[in-house]
Order: structure tokens, then sequence, then C-alpha cells
């Protein structure tokens, strides 16, 4: 489960979000904007971007080039195929500065967990490449109800890593305010932001780094925030639903004493790969047996990492779970049954 080593791999940033959440608008802004980083983005269709025809140099092999330096290519047979493809042209190009990034779009009907996995779980372009963030866009005026009717509105929400509530301009206090509940009911742990237009940081949201380390704001919830939502998830090892999350919430196991490693590993197998719940994103730094350093725990989907971290062992094992119907009960249980044994 160790995986190589973050320097000179390519980072990849996935856009997701349902129908009409402002995703096309997003990835237009990054292919067509002067910044410091060509990237090469991923979609469906050419069509769907909407390229400004003046900035579009050549188009060779399913691929547009752009003046900046950007590319646009299509997905082809399937995801692997597409970015091995891309990976061939970048080493190709070295002479000729290749791209820095590939940004994915993922379809609005689509879970980016596969898509994560994907480039995770396929060990060629594990070493080439790295996740360095899920940015899922939200349409504030119709989240609720999107909540409440599609079960993929909800799973863009528990994987990203940052969410743009877009479409600020089309709603008023009251609906913006349903709509940014809904959204901390499904994640509690991502970085948000509110816009319109999907005007947002464009050279932020390409250096995120959301995967390199286990941040504070994953591990401890803001005092503030639990004061400011009455319907914020404690830290209190209980999973606690809305009736709009469609079954998504979070969990934060803790332990003060050492986790036995090799049980944990076991565990954490089983779990994602237990159907009676989709367990989406998770995180931790945890203390276990023998380990004088922290032990870093990632996961999505059915993808699992863990590794030496840099720090000592912390006092407390915390790890964070985010998904569909998870078994509060069952996972506590599991939980304590992977603490080391004398």
């Amino acid at each position: 489960m160790q995986m190589p080593n973050t320097i000179e791999r390519v980072p990849v940033t996935l856009v997701a979000g349902f129908l009409g959440s402002g995703k096309t608008t997003l990835v237009n802004r990054m292919l067509t904007e002067q910044h410091a980083q060509r990237i090469a983005v991923i979609v469906n269709e050419f069509g769907e971007v909407g390229i400004d025809g003046r900035l579009v140099v050549g188009v060779e092999d399913n691929i547009v080039q752009l003046s900046n330096g950007c590319l646009c290519c299509t997905v082809r047979s399937d995801l692997v195929t597409t970015v091995h493809a891309l990976l061939t042209r970048r080493r190709a190009a070295e002479a000729e500065a290749p791209f820095d990034r590939i940004v994915i779009e993922a379809s609005g009907l689509a879970s980016p967990g596969p898509a994560v996995q994907t480039i995770l779980a396929d060990r060629s372009l594990a070493a080439q490449c790295r996740i360095d963030g899920v940015i899922t866009l939200v349409n504030a005026p119709h989240i609720v109800r999107q909540l409440q009717e599609h079960p993929e509105a909800s799973a863009q929400l528990g994987y990203a890593d940052h969410i743009i509530v877009n479409h600020r301009d089309q709603c008023d206090a009251t609906a913006l305010a349903a709509a940014e509940s809904a959204i901390q009911a499904c994640n509690q742990r991502a970085t948000r932001e509110t816009t319109s237009h999907a005007q947002v940081e464009i050279a932020t949201l390409l250096q995120m780094q959301a995967w390199d380390t286990v941040t504070p704001r994953w591990l401890h919830q803001q005092e503030a925030e639990h004061h400011e939502h009455h319907d914020h998830t404690p830290d209190d090892g209980h999973v606690h639903d809305a009736p709009h999350t469609a079954g998504v919430s979070t969990l934060t196991l803790r332990m003060a004493e050492p986790l036995d490693l090799n049980r944990l590993k076991l565990w954490l197998l089983f779990i994602v790969k237990r159907r009676s719940h989709e367990l989406m994103r998770f995180k931790g730094i945890l203390r276990c047996q023998h380990q004088a350093l922290e032990v870093i725990v990632q996961g999505v989907y059915q993808w699992v990492e863990l590794r030496e971290g840099l720090a000592e062992a912390p006092a407390e094992s915390v790890l964070v779970l985010i998904g569909r119907n998870l078994d509060a009960a069952d996972l506590q249980r599991e939980w304590m049954d992977c603490q080391a044994r004398g």
C-alpha cells in the first residue's frame, strides 16, 4: 500500500459536480487563462468546453493545443488509455516545455471515486502521477433538491477536498443558507468558497496538495463552526445524518492506545470492500505499536494507502471517514479491535 515519492510526478486535479454546477465554465477558465502552469485537461467532448477559437493553435490526434501551452483532449476508450497517451506525449515534448498538470473533468452524473482510484491503482500511472485534489462544484439554488433525488450529488460532495458553491447570484440568503447546511452535512472537512460564474482563483486551485499530507482541518473540528452550525457533526465518534444528505455522513474514530498495524491494514482493506456501505474518503494520523513515527492513512473508494510520516507518533490516533450508510456502532467496534495487545 506504499506509494512512490511525490517528487517529479505530474499532479492531477479532478473536477466534479452535478449537471449544471459550472464545471465547464471552470475548466474553460483553466484552459484559457494565462497562468503559471501548462495544463492538460481531459474532457468527454471538446464542444462541452467551448474553447475560444482565437486561442487554438493546432488540433492533432483528438488533442486541441492552445496558445498558452495548455492542451485539451477527449477521453478515448477509457481514462487509463487517455492519461497514458498524454504522458507519452509529455515525455516526447520534454524539449518543448511539457504540460505541468492534468485536470480531469468528471461526468455530471458520475461519482469521482472510481476516476481517482484509476490513477492510484494503476502502477504505471501512480509512478508518474499524483492526486493533487478533488474539486466539486455545486449549483447553489438546486443542491438541496439534487441531494434528495440523486445519490451521485452526495457522492460528489463526499469525495471533495474543496467545494465551490456556485451560482450564488441565483439564490437569496435563505436558499444559500439551506444549500450550505446541506453541503456541510455531507462533508465538513473540505474547504469551501461561494461564488458566481465560477469566478475563483485558478492558481490556488492548481496548488491544493490535498493528498500530500493530512491537514489539521481533517482531524479536528473548528470550534467556531461547531457553534455556528447546529447540525455540524461533532468529533464524538458518532454519525450525525440529515435527511437531505442521501445517507452521506462523517465518522471520527479516536484511540489513545497504540494500534496493531497489521490488524489495522486488514480491517481497512475489509471495510473498503464491504457492500453494506459506500466508504468514499478517509484520512488519519495514527499511533501504532513499535512505530516511533506517525502512520499516515489515506483512502478513496476501494484504494488504501498506509505510510510512515515525518513527525513523532501522536498521543492519540484519529481516523476520519466520509461515506454513505456508515454503521457507526460496527465501525467503532471494529476500530477498537485494532488496538494492540500486549
